[in-house]
């Protein structure tokens, strides 16, 4: 090979190099006045469009820590208490039964007497603010706006939209443990301190309806007409306060549980779309293998996996922006009348057998805004509406095989 040819090779490599670079520094520059569009200088705040004007977005303290015996339902976990069989267990819950067996690590059955209760385990931050964490103190985990949600947003055309986008944040909350409350090691084999879990803003298929597909092909079936009428009556029975584990595929109420992202069309009110983030997020967190069953014959005596959401092992509580424990409602508010006069809907369901007026202050997932919302005012406030927090209980069924502060064995494995 002769020098010119070498020569010119090397010409020719240089040219490709510099081209590449050129290229990449185009497409550097066009990102970043893409970004400044959306995003402020200041770094702080972010500026969004929604239906009434241009507004400033703040990542809002949900005071997580601080509202701890104010802010929970701690009448919650008196429901459904089942002791040696006795009681009034949710569906799929274990069989009555005076006894139970679990094997030890060797393999050894030990004899056991059964428990089941409702504890508080998780709570689901839902928000239209990438990376916004409420429940750290209002803290930015990362300073990018990639993945902006919104609410309510209006198209440039000028018609109204009611679509939605949102992130969600999942947390380890195991407040009884960690208050030392109620410990018993045969039925605390999960987490026992507070953590942070998984974010969205990490998952791609959270943004993507078609790459959701991927980890929920059956999203195909349980879009259509036929399905939705079955999840109607979903809506009913969740709205009764009696949920049914098989309905795994609806999300009662608060609209369509496919498919698996953040996007919510439509959207009828904040409080519900982000009701249905959080019924999605366990979904997926389920399909992911993250979230277990904690209830069943089968979940006495560790937790085990469930592709599927056990949709009665669990209830909400909303946390924030307010309480669902509180009942003060907003002042000078008027509920109404279709909803909570005399002749309304849920006047003629206290008449019922069933289903009466709802006076919980932890919900059955899907359960009608218009019998845990709406009396007081709604759950949210002017200034108060990107953040949601949403504490999740979760029915445990266990085998107690010792007794707190024993010291026995009977601490299973595994967890979460």
């Amino acid at each position: 090979m002769s020098f010119f040819n070498i020569k010119n090779r090397y010409k020719s490599g240089m040219t490709k190099k510099i081209m590449y670079t050129a290229l990449f520094f185009l497409a550097l520059i066009a990102c970043t006045a893409k970004a400044e569009d959306v995003i402020p200088s200041g770094g702080g705040t972010a500026t969004s469009t929604d239906g009434v004007g241009a507004s400033s977005v703040i990542c809002e303290d949900a005071n997580l820590f601080t509202s701890v015996f104010t802010g929970i339902c701690w009448d919650c976990f008196l429901d459904n208490v089942s002791l040696l069989g006795i009681g009034n267990p949710p569906d799929g819950a274990a069989p009555r039964s005076p006894i139970c067996a679990c094997e030890d690590r060797a393999g050894v059955p030990q004899i056991g007497w059964p428990l089941a209760f409702w504890q508080p385990q998780r709570v689901i931050e839902v928000t239209t603010i990438p990376w916004c964490s409420g429940g750290l103190g209002g803290i930015r985990l990362q300073n990018n706006y990639e993945g902006l949600g919104h609410s309510n947003e209006a198209p440039k055309d000028g018609t109204r939209s009611t679509s939605g986008f949102y992130q969600y944040h999942y947390y380890s909350y195991p407040i009884m443990v960690m208050l030392q409350m109620f410990v018993m090691p045969s039925c605390s084999s999960e987490y026992v301190d507070f953590d942070l879990m998984y974010l969205s803003e990490i998952d791609p298929l959270w943004h993507n309806d078609l790459l959701a597909l991927l980890l929920n092909p059956e999203a195909i079936i349980f879009s259509n007409p036929i399905a939705q009428a079955y999840c109607s009556l979903d809506c009913v029975r969740a709205t009764a306060d009696a949920p049914i584990e098989s309905s795994f595929p609806c999300a009662g109420c608060d609209g369509n549980l496919y498919p698996l992202t953040g996007f919510v069309y439509p959207q009828p009110d904040q409080v519900a779309a982000t009701s249905l983030i959080s019924q999605r997020a366990i979904a997926s967190l389920h399909r992911k293998g993250l979230a277990r069953k904690t209830m069943g014959p089968e979940a006495q005596c560790e937790p085990t996996w469930a592709p599927m959401t056990p949709r009665s092992q669990y209830k909400f509580s909303m946390l924030y922006p307010i309480p669902e424990s509180s009942t003060t409602p907003v002042p000078n508010f008027e509920v109404d009348d279709e909803l909570t006069g005399p002749d309304s809907i849920q006047a003629k369901a206290g008449e019922g057998e069933s289903i009466e007026a709802y006076e919980n202050c932890c919900h059955p997932m899907g359960m009608s805004t218009a019998r845990w919302c709406v009396p007081v005012g709604g759950r949210k406030r002017p200034g108060k509406d990107k953040t949601f927090l949403y504490l999740i209980w979760n029915y445990r069924d266990c085998c107690v095989r010792d007794l707190p502060g024993g010291g026995g064995s009977g601490g299973t494995e595994g967890g979460e």
